[in-house]
């Protein structure tokens, strides 16, 4: 939605949700976890080599021998004899791993195990269309591999001659004779290293981009403007870098004029303006999910940037539970809202000036046991009526929605509701149940701020880019109010 466009409700406005992701987003996704990308990767690559230098090298001797008919002196004989030999050759890959073969070749090499063991490291193939048997064994020993290939195909010729039939000559009509006799390996089968290495990378990989994508698709909290767009449909003003650890908002706007953070709040003064321009939104509830999001400053910071071009600006502190701007701006915080609204003051006499010409403080005053009864007061709608007539634009600072009803309460008196959200802070669900909760008022939410970004770009532009000014990591202390 354009920021000159109508607001929506904010039933249309809220998507209760986070919608499909694009293929930016997945880019954006794998961009912003790249280093736990390259670590999995790194993992999954050392992983691999580790276990395959713990784990025992194996090795493959392999002997080849051939089933050979003993009659054949016509030509139909040896047809006979090949038709007869092709018969049989699947039969005596069965009795290569048979006790018949494999007891005597235990007791020939001298291996400590029984023939279903020794079974299980042999593999008998046999090529298409070929009367040759092909013998492997795998051992943990080159030579015992070869020496037990070997003594396989030798006691595997003597058991068929022992069930092969007799021919008239009184002879086994089949002979098996070795081919190729096993050689002693010198390089293992496995652990193949490299090809580990290289799927303990790959792994890596997969678990990196899926990570990625699982923490972009199920983000509980709002981290960039994407993700917010994700959320609702409610414009977004501005972004506001993160401050300083002992800076707030307002005191770096007035530092820092041409910084970076008084470049973005100008931005949301900006876009404040032309939100919805045939309206005159003059006065502004600001307010956010819960604490610690920064309502109260960025609240200042905007009271300020409007007072830059010659307006008359009053920032009320309607938080009477939670107080900040007192200490915030160093103003006398014993007299404000509190005192005009049980009118032991004028309005007049409670606001003080503060920042520059043109901007009034009207602080919490002293704190009330009774801030619901106070804030839906009809004394509160004089008050704010009055500062309409006497003032450009009014700014109302009010406990965060789902804390407390106040927002709710005050919204009725704003033309529109401004909103801040943390990044890396609200939750998506928040901001959600938030929205929906303003829907019951009439005032609609004509922008979203999203405080406490981090990573703005630099720009030489900006004085504190050139100077000493906001310092590359940026802290919390903004996330107050």
């Amino acid at each position: 939605m354009g920021c000159c466009e109508a607001p929506r409700t904010i039933a249309q406005s809220c998507r209760g949700g986070r919608g499909h992701m694009t293929l930016q987003d997945y880019f954006q996704s794998l961009r912003s976890h790249w280093v736990v990308i390259i670590v999995l990767m790194l993992l999954g690559g050392g992983a691999a080599y580790g276990y395959s230098q713990l784990v025992d090298p194996e090795y493959r001797a392999e002997a080849q021998v051939m089933v050979i008919p003993t009659r054949g002196e016509s030509t139909s004989e040896l047809l006979q004899g090949s038709n007869y030999v092709q018969s049989l050759v699947q039969t005596y890959t069965l009795l290569v791993v048979s006790p018949t073969v494999l007891d005597p070749v235990i007791e020939e090499v001298g291996l400590d195990e029984t023939p279903n063991r020794l079974a299980r490291r042999v593999d008998v193939n046999v090529p298409l269309n070929t009367v040759v048997i092909e013998i492997g064994v795998t051992d943990t020993s080159g030579e015992s591999a070869q020496e037990t290939a070997n003594a396989i195909a030798s006691e595997l010729a003597v058991a068929v001659g022992n069930v092969s039939p007799l021919g008239a000559d009184e002879k086994p009509a089949v002979r098996i004779e070795t081919i190729s006799p096993a050689r002693t390996p010198t390089v293992p089968i496995s652990p193949n290293t490299r090809n580990n290495v290289a799927l303990g990378v790959a792994a890596g990989l997969v678990a990196g981009v899926v990570f990625a994508i699982l923490r972009r698709r199920f983000a509980t909290r709002v981290a960039t403007a994407g993700a917010l767009e994700e959320i609702t449909e409610v414009p977004l003003l501005g972004e506001i870098p993160e401050a300083a650890d002992n800076q707030t908002l307002a005191r770096i706007i007035r530092a820092q004029p041409d910084g970076r953070v008084a470049e973005a709040m100008r931005q949301v003064s900006a876009s404040l303006k032309f939100v919805d321009v045939d309206k005159n939104r003059r006065v502004i509830l600001v307010t956010s999910c819960s604490a610690q999001e920064g309502k109260s400053s960025v609240g200042l910071g905007l009271a300020l940037t409007l007072a830059e071009g010659g307006r008359s600006v009053l920032f009320i502190e309607a938080d009477l539970r939670r107080p900040s701007t007192a200490r915030y701006t160093q103003l006398e915080g014993s007299v404000g809202l509190t005192t005009v609204l049980i009118g032991d003051i004028e309005l007049d006499e409670a606001v003080q000036q503060w920042g520059r010409p043109g901007l009034d403080i009207l602080t919490a005053g002293a704190q009330p046991p009774n801030p619901g009864q106070l804030l839906s007061s009809g004394e509160l709608h004089r008050v704010v009526d009055e500062a309409r007539e006497k003032y450009d634009y009014v700014i109302l600072d009010t406990a965060p929605v789902l804390s407390v009803s106040d927002a709710l309460w005050l919204s009725t008196m704003a033309d529109g509701t401004l909103f801040v959200v943390r990044a890396n802070r609200t939750k998506g669900t928040d901001l959600a149940r938030a929205l929906s909760s303003l829907e019951s008022t009439r005032t609609p939410v004509v922008g979203i701020v999203l405080n406490g970004v981090r990573g703005a770009a630099k720009n030489p532009y900006y004085t504190d880019e050139r100077g000493k000014g906001l310092r590359p990591r940026l802290g919390r202390r903004n996330a107050r109010g």
